[in-house]
């Protein structure tokens, strides 16, 4: 039986899963779930979110929990960096994108509070700031190389690639001149992506 993928159009942590499997060389069967109606999620792995990758008669939910079984199971084929220290970070990166800059950037594009209460300008404000602070750090991080490891994207440049395109494709918000590292490498991301 081919991998199958669960998921949402317009979910990082699905575009996540997505471009690393792309980036593996594993094809897939992708079933597109309509936020509204989430019964196949359900009955499949008993639980509502997504994405879910299925491989033969196992079932694994969670974007992470899905690139460590697929690595596990099939080998890191250019996900991740050669040595084992860079492997860890890059998994450090992995959960930043998914810890830091996902609930940043689920508040600024809902203008909702985690808590789901409207965001008042100040907070707005406040996060406006945070995200301009990450920005400032990845900016850093690519002045002196052309992605997080090595000479090709990893796991770490999928994982910041997938949060910083939502805002992008949901708030036509481009990255400022101001980055141009950043704004260098997320062109190539997005040619990769493109492919």
């Amino acid at each position: 039986m081919a991998l199958r993928l669960l998921h949402f159009d317009a979910c990082p942590y699905c575009e996540k899963v997505r471009l690393s499997l792309r980036r593996m060389g594993l094809d897939y069967e992708s079933t597109v779930i309509d936020p509204e109606d989430r019964s196949a999620v359900e009955r499949i792995s008993g639980q509502r979110l997504v994405p879910v990758l299925i491989d033969d008669d196992r079932v694994i939910p969670d974007s992470s929990r899905i690139l460590r079984y697929l690595v596990a199971r099939y080998g890191e084929r250019g996900l991740l960096p050669a040595g084992t220290a860079e492997q860890a970070l890059s998994w450090i990166v992995e959960d930043y994108a998914d810890e830091v800059l996902g609930p940043l950037l689920h508040s600024l594009l809902r203008d909702r509070t985690p808590e789901g209460e409207p965001l008042a300008p100040r907070d707005r404000k406040e996060l406006e700031k945070q995200l301009e602070a990450q920005y400032r750090n990845l900016e850093q991080l690519f002045a002196g190389r052309t992605c997080v490891f090595g000479a090709e994207p990893g796991l770490a440049d999928v994982a910041v690639f997938a949060f910083l395109s939502r805002l992008a494709r949901q708030d036509s918000r481009e990255i400022s001149a101001g980055f141009p590292h950043l704004r260098a490498w997320y062109a190539r991301m997005e040619a990769l992506a493109a492919r």
